[in-house]
């Protein structure tokens, strides 16, 4: 076979990928989800105690985060970047763009519980929970990695899982993190003893689902970008 031949071979192997297989193309700065999954419908209780439905959104963009109002770490952060992300989309959110939070902890938090944490934060885009038998299969579908521990090593009334203050000396009070006085710098302030009798650590992401309802782009929730993350929002509009 000449070159010449031989090129145009090997171009129509590339434009048909019939000749070294399908490759997949990473499309999004977030990670592709490769087959892309449906994302199954649910219905679930609001903040204010309203039902709602993910399809009623069917036709936008819907962002899809997971976290729990006790988490004290990356959740707040993560509602904040989704903020922001709204700030970013402009007249895009609320009309082709979705926001939505779904609790990993339903325990604690009812409808009340999150009206008061989007609230404080000015957050308007729903917050959901429901019985567990209900989001269960919500958690499973967007996998969500969920495990809750009720252990108390040194019983003192607080999750190990919030005890910064491990081996409390048995009978002193504690405070929110599991820290008695005799364990406290002298500089420090009591807070008030809230016992919690467990602890939820939940490994996820956020989800990008395109307007037909499918799970496209991951986001690792210690890994935001906000600004190419909306990139990656205006890439599924496009579609």
């Amino acid at each position: 076979m000449s070159k010449s031949l031989f090129a145009i071979f090997m171009s129509i192997c590339f434009l048909t990928t019939g000749c070294i297989g399908e490759e997949e193309v990473d499309i999004f700065y977030g990670e592709d989800i490769i087959p892309s999954m449906p994302a199954e419908d649910f219905t679930l209780i609001d903040e204010n105690g309203e039902n709602f439905s993910l399809y009623d959104y069917e036709g936008d963009v819907v962002v899809v985060a997971f976290l729990f109002t006790r988490c004290p770490d990356v959740c707040p952060v993560v509602s904040a970047n989704l903020a922001y992300v709204a700030q970013l989309l402009g007249d895009l959110y609320r009309t082709e763009v979705q926001i939505l939070t779904v609790t990993v902890d339903p325990w604690t938090d009812n409808s009340s519980v999150l009206d008061n944490y989007s609230s404080a934060r000015g957050l308007d885009w729903p917050h959901l929970t429901g019985e567990l038998e209900i989001i269960e299969p919500v958690w499973r579908n967007f996998e969500v990695g969920l495990a809750t521990y009720d252990s108390d090593l040194d019983g003192d009334g607080v999750a190990d899982g919030f005890d910064t203050c491990a081996d409390t000396p048995q009978g002193e009070e504690v405070d929110n993190e599991g820290c008695s006085e005799s364990q406290k710098e002298p500089s420090e302030v009591q807070a008030m003893h809230h016992p919690l009798s467990y602890w939820v650590d939940h490994t996820t992401g956020t989800i990008i689902v395109d307007k037909e309802m499918n799970q496209r782009v991951w986001w690792a929730d210690n890994a935001w970008n906000a600004e190419l993350f909306v990139e990656d929002i205006k890439l599924l509009l496009d579609e």
